[in-house]
């Protein structure tokens, strides 16, 4: 993907707050309404979002894209937006995800040990804060790179713009002098990887229906190397505020501390759904760290992190588990987890967004596959322009069209023939008929037990940091019992098939 270049607005407001809303904040540890609090938003120019793209790019921030004089960060909400400034619904066009680096500073614990991760975004779309007391330190010289994920769901070009508000407290305010800094550390179930994502097949997991990563994995998945999920602390540190990241069907992340033979659970950032149908949307937010929070830690400690998602509804592909923790050095005023209770609850940062109205499901939109005439001899199923060929849906609107039929023991092949570059496209089973309105909680891949497939998203990209499986090619299982199977594209959820084994 060619490299997006990112032309910039800044819009800094004033100061603002009282002596009356300082109080308060000094009470419940927060830095809102604190007079010499700046609030400043940040737009990209526009970006255009390829057909379908579902790819990743690294750009980075103009100066004019920062604030323009050291300081504090105390607070980040990013977003993603039309031109005209309309935040688009989840189902049609959304951040999958956005991860702001430092390139000039570096963290132990952030990936690769190269630069200081500084917020990120994701669909839940988290606000980020940090206490009272506390902030990262900002330096205008400061390189910043942005990691995007845009989304598109349609086969449509758009335009968009990628948008953050900051909390700022310049380097010359008295109220700086008081303030302790902080860095982040990012923990992470597949810490080091440059697409770190893992699955959890439907009907996995323990007795309760659901599964924690690495925990509930089998076999050891980091192939008896060193546990990516864990980090030892290099010095005595207060840890002061914490938030996650989990992928649709995601339910919690866990932060264990451990020093010895013993562990305590120090940190939870719990998931609420909004939606009616439960754990299988991205009408979710998750809990951050409340205000007063805190932990400290010595050397030598280490930090694990836990991932936990449903395994009842659907199965989930390329999932994620992240926990970015800013973390004071070498401050000892938090207190001793082995001797003084932490509450590891913690609490939301919004409710729900408008832009996650439509789920979806409601309204029959394709025909039933299951009463569509088959054709013997298929092959090759073709995927251009967003149809699959033939099997597609849609295209049995014709009464002359119909799916194709192997026998059983034999495999259909798929081919991508959109442009692979970034119009990803995967063959996911859902039960049939799967024929229903698109949403963000329909369809799921739900298939019927001992009858799941997927083919991975077909298409190229960079190796190891893309979701890309770098090849345009799949054949079905060759192991299938007799009947109609209905499947939809997980980039592309409108785009449903079918085909038939007897």
């Amino acid at each position: 993907m060619s490299r997006v270049v990112l032309a910039c607005l800044v819009v800094l407001c004033g100061l603002v707050g009282a002596s009356a809303a300082s109080a308060a904040s000094a009470a419940d540890g927060s830095w809102d309404g604190v007079n010499g609090v700046q609030h400043l938003h940040f737009e990209t120019g526009p970006i255009t979002v390829k057909p379908g793209q579902n790819s990743i790019d690294n750009v980075f921030v103009p100066d004019a894209q920062k604030p323009k004089v050291d300081g504090y960060i105390v607070r980040a909400r990013p977003d993603l937006t039309y031109l005209d400034g309309k935040v688009p619904p989840v189902d049609v066009i959304h951040l999958h995800h956005g991860v702001w680096l430092n390139a000039s500073g570096t963290s132990p614990a952030s990936p690769a040990g190269q630069v200081q991760p500084i917020f990120f975004g994701g669909e839940e779309k988290t606000v980020f804060r940090i206490p009272r007391g506390y902030g990262y330190a900002y330096k205008k010289s400061d390189k910043w790179i942005l990691n995007e994920m845009i989304h598109n769901n349609t086969p449509n070009r758009e335009k968009v713009r990628l948008v953050w508000d900051l909390d700022f407290i310049p380097a010359t305010s008295p109220l700086a002098k008081s303030i302790t800094p902080v860095i982040p550390f990012w923990l992470d179930v597949r810490r080091g990887w440059g697409y770190p994502v893992f699955d959890v097949a439907q009907r996995t997991g323990g007795a309760d229906g659901q599964f924690t990563f690495p925990d509930e994995v089998p076999t050891d998945p980091y192939a008896n190397g060193p546990k990516q999920n864990e980090f030892s602390m290099p010095y005595d540190a207060t840890l002061v505020s914490a938030v996650g990241h989990l992928h649709p069907g995601g339910l919690r992340d866990d932060v264990r501390l451990t020093r010895g033979g013993s562990s305590k659970l120090i940190f939870r950032s719990q998931a609420k759904y909004y939606d009616p149908a439960g754990p299988v949307s991205w009408d979710v937010s998750l809990t951050a760290s409340k205000t007063k929070w805190r932990a400290g830690v010595k050397a030598g400690d280490v930090l694990s992190i836990h991932s936990t998602y449903d395994a009842r509804q659907s199965s989930w592909y390329e999932n994620m588990g992240i926990v970015l923790v800013f973390v004071a050095p070498h401050d000892t005023s938090g207190p001793d987890p082995f001797a003084t209770p932490v509450s590891p609850e913690g609490e939301l940062t919004h409710g729900h967004l408008a832009e996650n109205n439509h789920h979806g499901g409601k309204a029959v939109v394709y025909p039933d596959a299951r009463r569509a005439a088959g054709k013997a001899g298929a092959t090759t199923v073709k995927i251009k322009d967003y149809q699959f060929r033939p099997g597609d849906l849609g295209l049995l609107y014709n009464k002359k069209a119909k799916v194709p039929v192997v026998a059983k023991g034999q495999s259909l092949t798929f081919v991508n023939q959109d442009d692979a570059s970034y119009e990803w496209h995967s063959i996911t089973t859902c039960r049939a008929p799967c024929n229903r309105q698109t949403g963000i909680s329909y369809p799921l891949a739900n298939g019927l037990a001992g009858t799941q497939f997927d083919s991975g998203q077909l298409g190229y990209g960079l190796a190891g940091a893309t979701p890309a499986a770098n090849r345009v090619t799949w054949k079905t299982p060759s192991t299938l019992s007799q009947g109609t199977y209905t499947y939809f594209c997980r980039i592309h959820p409108f785009m449903r098939g079918a085909f038939r084994v007897q």
